[in-house]
C-alpha cells in the first residue's frame, strides 16, 4: 500500500475519532473535521490517481461519497438525522471509492440497527417504541387519528455506527483497498 493511503486512512481514522467523541458529548459532527476530511480525500486521489473512473481517482471519490451521503439524506430532511452525520458519510465514501463504499454501508447499516436496539434495550424503550411504530402505522392505514404528543425523541449518536461501521469495512477489505 502506498503512503499517501496509509495517510490517508489515518486522516479518516482520526476524523472518525473526533467525531464519534462530539457525536456522544455534543451531540454533533464537527463541520471542522467533515469538510477537510472530504477535501483532502477527493484532493488525494485526484492527485494519485488523476480523474480516473468509477473504481479509480477523483470520479470513484465522487460517486462514493455522494452515494454514500445520499443515504441519510431523507432523514436529515425530516430532522431525524444530523447534516453533520451526512457530511461524515461524504467524507468517508470519499476516502474509500468504489466498491469498498459498498462493504461500508452495509457494515455501517448493521452496526446502526445494532446500535439502535442495544440503546432501546439500556434505556428500557423497546415496548414504547414498538407502541410508537403501531400507532403510526394505524395512522398511515387511516385507521387510527394523528394525536398530538409523539412521544420523546431519542438521541442515537450515529457516528459511532458510523465509525464502527467504516472500520470493519477498511478491515474488512483492507487487501483491496489503496
Amino acid at each position: 500500500m502506498e503512503p499517501v493511503y496509509v495517510a490517508l486512512w489515518i486522516l479518516l481514522g482520526v476524523a472518525l475519532v473526533i467525531s464519534v467523541a462530539t457525536d456522544v458529548l455534543r451531540r454533533e459532527i464537527l463541520d471542522v473535521v467533515t469538510y477537510p476530511l472530504l477535501a483532502l480525500a477527493l484532493g488525494v486521489r485526484l492527485w494519485v490517481e488523476g480523474v480516473g473512473g468509477l473504481e479509480t481517482g477523483l470520479v470513484s471519490g465522487v460517486v462514493a461519497g455522494a452515494g454514500l451521503a445520499v443515504l441519510l439524506v431523507p432523514a436529515a430532511l425530516k430532522g431525524r438525522m444530523g447534516w453533520g452525520d451526512v457530511k461524515l458519510m461524504a467524507g468517508v465514501g470519499a476516502v474509500l471509492g468504489f466498491p469498498a463504499v459498498m462493504a461500508a454501508a452495509a457494515f455501517i447499516s448493521l452496526v446502526g440497527a445494532l446500535q439502535a436496539v442495544v440503546t432501546l434495550l439500556w434505556q428500557g424503550e423497546v415496548w414504547e417504541t414498538l407502541a410508537g411504530m403501531l400507532r403510526r402505522w394505524a395512522v398511515r392505514a387511516r385507521l387510527m387519528q394523528e394525536s398530538a404528543g409523539s412521544g420523546p425523541r431519542r438521541h442515537i449518536p450515529y457516528g459511532v455506527a458510523i465509525a464502527l461501521g467504516t472500520f470493519w469495512a477498511m478491515w474488512w477489505q483492507h487487501d483491496r483497498l489503496g
